[in-house]
């Protein structure tokens, strides 16, 4: 843009400035419409519109699936003792049964902490890392997933979706 207003402007204040300007240097320079229109978000060089240049380079987010042992990131909520979750805290390696949203799949899970958190209390939400016993697909829609210990719900956590 500034490339096209410094071949609108050059010729002016030559102008004004008293110099003369050649024909063949007006002629390339670019029409008052053309700035008009790249301004106002017209087409660019290629024929694109500005939106579909911008949008051009976006994917759909795409399922991710994390092979056995592969941690997950996420973000988990244990539900406090009054809400019916733990009575006790636990630490890394926790082994929950971790139910995904994404087609029903559950799978045991280890829990890894943080290194600056020891224990991980009832009532707090933490990210964490989950290395489970079975391969998951996570769909990007479907991001939850439910803690289950002894066959009871205690906590709910969502997948940090990141890059591969």
């Amino acid at each position: 843009m500034r490339t096209t207003i410094a071949l609108l402007t050059f010729p002016a204040l030559l102008l004004t400035a008293g110099c003369a300007v050649s024909t063949d240097e007006a002629e390339s320079a670019a029409p008052a419409d053309a700035f008009e229109e790249t301004v106002q978000g017209g087409d660019t060089e290629d024929g694109a519109s500005d939106t579909e240049t911008a949008t051009e380079g976006t994917e759909e987010p795409q399922e991710r699936t994390y092979a056995v042992g592969e941690q997950i990131t996420v973000e988990l909520t244990m539900y406090s003792t009054e809400d019916g979750g733990r009575h006790s805290p636990f630490f890394s390696g926790y082994r929950p049964t971790i139910e995904f949203d994404h087609l029903g799949r559950s799978s045991t899970c280890s829990v890894q902490l943080p290194v600056d958190l020891e224990q991980f209390d009832p009532g707090r939400t933490h990210l964490v890392g989950l290395e489970c016993d079975a391969e998951i697909v996570v769909h990007p829609d479907e991001v939850g997933f439910a803690l289950i210990e002894g066959g009871k719900e205690n906590g709910e956590g969502v997948v940090v979706l990141t890059e591969a």
